[in-house]
């Protein structure tokens, strides 16, 4: 179980960093909304994915969720799309600092 699960980190790692979404093509230096609009609508998949995790869980303990498995999916996914969430900012904090630092 644990294997597999550091097999779909590694997966879901390896997409992210050779991902060039298509929405991302269209756009130009005159369009800074469209960074906008996928950020925020990438929190909000990662808001829902939590909700729906803290959902799971508390259906569990109330009693009213069928099976474990369902709830170790939807936690298994939250927790994914939490760590590529950090992993986006802290390449973003990276490449900042590494602007920052360059010298004209």
């Amino acid at each position: 179980m644990i294997n597999q699960m550091n097999q779909l980190y590694t997966q879901a790692l390896n997409q992210v960093n050779t991902a060039k979404p298509s929405s991302l093509d269209d756009t130009n230096e005159t369009n800074p909304t469209a960074f906008t609009n996928l950020l925020k609508d990438s929190l909000k998949t990662l808001d829902g994915k939590q909700a729906e995790s803290a959902n799971a869980v508390q259906s569990l303990i109330d009693g009213s969720a069928d099976d474990l498995h369902t709830v170790m999916i939807k936690t298994t996914e939250a927790q994914l799309s939490l760590d590529i969430a950090v992993q986006m900012r802290n390449r973003s904090l990276e490449a900042f600092n590494e602007i920052k630092n360059m010298q004209f």
